[in-house]
């Protein structure tokens, strides 16, 4: 790859160590040669992408140059000339993924779940006043900036994110299937309220250490999210406040309309409430994290897809789901997913 890299980013840059890899990209450590400031560079292979995964990578750059958000991953270079690479050098979390950080504590409490989520929830209230909508908000694109114990939490990957205008909705299935909103697992058109959703899931795995939809069986598991379909398990949420709990299941609301912005969300009484014996309980979080891990990061395989959209359709008819379902007033619709 060294030699299809632009010239003027060697100038620039030192290469360094490998720090992540996607299906068609590899994320290294960089160095300005003269500050000696250090960076993430994402290196992504242009020629492995086909013309829609071309047009979401223009997205994602100018999406990432107009965003200027304290707590969102700063883009500082894009070289993307004639060759096959285009290389976005960003800003270099290097305080590492949050779950990591609670895994390696002995505890966890309420009150740093509750800064966590008010700080996503600003966010969004930022982007979504910008148009933008993240589509794929999990726990693993959460990042500390540097490794001290005050460290602010940066945004990162806005690969699956979207520019829309209030006449636009989206409609592409991408993200992660354990944080899809009903209306993506449908199918359906839909807005930045599934990233209040996908919050309603971080928000939920940060106060237990496990998602609130999660069945080995992703048939099952898309239909708990299909129905909104989940509980606060004992004993782990015995200690969490109500007000927690509150939060949380005004966020996993099925119906989009229903479901809170993020105005509503930072607005919530969860935030003002400070109790210190409830915000300092310690909860077993990183140890169920530790535990449970893999949960967050497999993708939706081509059988539970196919099983999904059989059941999706007899749905439609009455035959199966309704019985149960609480969002059967909608109807089925098709979109492909395409995003890098």
């Amino acid at each position: 790859m060294a030699d299809q890299v632009p010239a003027a980013f060697n100038d620039k840059y030192h290469t360094g160590r490998v720090i992540g890899e996607g299906n068609f990209s590899v994320v290294k450590e960089c160095t300005n040669r003269s500050t000696g400031e250090r960076f993430a560079v994402k290196c992504i292979n242009k020629d492995a992408l086909n013309p829609k995964d071309r047009s979401n990578l223009v997205q994602e750059i100018n999406i990432l140059k107009d965003l200027k958000h304290p707590n969102i991953i700063k883009l500082h270079d894009v070289y993307d000339g004639d060759g096959p690479m285009c290389l976005l050098v960003m800003e270099n979390a290097e305080g590492g993924e949050l779950f990591d950080r609670i895994i390696a504590k002995e505890y966890y409490t309420e009150g740093e779940a509750k800064k966590v989520v008010k700080v996503v929830a600003k966010v969004l209230r930022y982007c979504h006043a910008a148009g933008v909508t993240h589509r794929d908000l999990k726990p693993e694109n959460l990042l500390y900036a540097d490794k001290t114990e005050d460290s602010v939490i940066k945004i990162a990957d806005f690969g699956f994110a979207k520019l829309v205008t209030e006449e636009t909705n989206m409609s592409t299935m991408c993200g992660t299937p354990g944080y899809y909103a009903p209306e993506i697992v449908r199918k359906l058109p839909y807005d930045s309220k599934c990233d209040i959703w996908s919050l309603g899931v971080i928000a939920y795995i940060l106060l237990c250490g496990f998602p609130p939809f999660y069945d080995e069986n992703q048939v099952e598991e898309m239909r708990k999210i299909l129905n909104g379909d989940f509980e606060f398990v004992a004993p782990y949420f015995d200690g969490v406040s109500q007000l927690a709990k509150d939060l949380i299941s005004k966020m996993l609301v099925v119906q989009p309309t229903k479901r809170l912005t993020a105005q509503d969300v930072l607005d919530h009484p969860w935030f003002n409430d400070i109790k210190e014996e409830v915000d300092n309980a310690h909860l077993s979080v990183g140890k169920n994290l530790k535990e449970g891990r893999p949960f967050g990061v497999r993708e939706l395989t081509d059988t539970a897809q196919a099983g999904i959209t059989h059941e999706l359709k007899r749905d439609t008819s009455g035959a199966a789901l309704s019985a149960n379902s609480r969002y059967t007033d909608i109807a089925l619709a098709s979109s492909e997913c395409s995003c890098y």
